[in-house]
């Protein structure tokens, strides 16, 4: 009794501290919860199917808008608007996109608190690396700004991690489900699907270790009704807008179209991998130059990157193989993710940091409790890198929106 009233007040801590963040990060950007913005084309696009109409009706020229037989189309993957969908026919267009932004926000750092609890982790250290993967991250950057590229972004990132909590759980169908609206967000979530299966069949192993893989699937078979429904949801979608299953709009947006070398090329990745990894510049007084096109080492502004790769260092001076084998397998995919990422011709653009880079943190925090339950004195060496990554992302976010470079 006593240690459950203790995880929730240390997870009710947590999530009022990522609350009190985000209001002070409100107060020093302008981003707080009355906050509109023009780039709102989720809102746009779900007033739109409101009003019984699959594209936008007209152009707006500082949208980035699919143009498709004529007609103007949002260009992103669709989920966000299957939210605000239900707000239109109270809010019309004008959607409180910063308030469903806050409240993603807060569940993230909920599931997260809750994983690591889940994974053994005691309520002091789950507080701890909850705050460090949320607010000492650069997921800071886009936690902040509702428009249609961080906020998509965000959702999946929560939609990410419950996915996880609730694969680890062994509660399939709604892991899956959730997984698949992440992919509404962020389509090249599937990378991690082999991940949430493994997930889910360790459980179900744990459970009935006598039971053999068919048998498993026969008995879950619902669990792959919801993730079945969503994602035909999508292909029906992006069919009747743009006869094409798998495309959601982006072949279509004009700079796109008109690029010699597609979306997706291998020589965009040579100038890419130098800014997902490029270090810090300065000037001539001392003063590190912050950039707002994001030319900053992932391994810099999200410190559980470098932490997982401390940990797999670790590990094998350890001689602890079976950590590795998981590690690897965690790593392996979000190499495969990031790969995809510099393939692609942008790379984020307006942003502090590389923001790109927030897609992979729910699955390499995934990757970091495992090794903190198995090497529980190492966590609190996890604090100068919380301080790290909490100075850096708050005061480069905040001189981004503030327009200071």
């Amino acid at each position: 009794m006593y240690k459950k009233k203790e995880n929730l007040e240390y997870g009710i801590i947590t999530v009022l501290s990522v609350g009190i963040f985000l209001t002070i990060a409100g107060m020093l950007t302008g981003k707080g919860l009355q906050d509109s913005t023009v780039y709102n084309s989720y809102a746009l696009q779900a007033d739109s199917w409101r009003q019984g109409r699959l594209d936008l009706g007209q152009d707006y020229p500082w949208l980035e808008l699919a143009i498709y037989q004529g007609k103007y189309y949002v260009s992103f993957p669709p989920f966000p608007s299957y939210i605000l969908f239900p707000l239109t026919f109270f809010f019309g267009s004008n959607t409180p996109d910063a308030c469903i932004l806050f409240i993603s926000n807060l569940l993230c750092a909920f599931y997260m608190y809750r994983l690591a609890v889940k994974e053994g982790i005691n309520p002091q250290a789950a507080m701890l690396e909850t705050l460090l993967a949320v607010i000492c991250s650069n997921y800071v950057f886009v936690m902040l700004d509702p428009s249609v590229w961080f906020i998509a972004q965000a959702m999946c990132v929560t939609l990410a991690v419950a996915a996880v909590y609730y694969a680890v759980e062994g509660r399939g169908g709604l892991a899956l489900a959730l997984w698949a609206c992440s992919v509404g967000c962020r389509p090249m979530q599937i990378v991690f699907l082999p991940l949430l299966l493994y997930l889910l069949y360790q459980k179900e192993h744990m459970d009935c270790p006598e039971r053999k893989v068919l048998e498993m699937i026969r008995r879950r078979v619902l669990w792959f009704v919801p993730v079945t429904l969503i994602a035909v949801s999508y292909m029906v979608l992006n069919y009747v807008r743009f006869e094409n299953i798998l495309e959601f709009g982006r072949k279509y947006l004009p700079e796109f179209v008109n690029e010699p070398n597609g979306q997706f090329n291998v020589i965009y990745m040579k100038e890419h991998i130098r800014q997902l990894f490029a270090w810090p510049r300065f000037d001539k007084n001392g003063r590190m130059i912050i950039d707002n096109m994001g030319n900053l080492s992932m391994m810099l502004i999200t410190p559980v990157f470098a932490i997982c790769i401390l940990y797999m260092i670790y590990s094998v001076a350890k001689g602890n193989t079976t950590l590795l084998k998981k590690l690897i397998f965690v790593s392996i995919l979000a190499t495969i993710y990031m790969t995809i990422i510099v393939m692609h011709r942008t790379m984020g653009a307006w942003q502090f940091g590389n923001r790109y880079s927030n897609d992979i943190i729910p699955w390499i925090y995934l990757g970091i409790l495992w090794c903190d339950k198995e090497y529980p004195k190492l966590i609190k060496y996890h604090i100068p890198f919380a301080v790290w990554g909490l100075c850096l992302n708050l005061v480069g976010s905040v001189a981004v929106y503030n327009w200071w470079i």
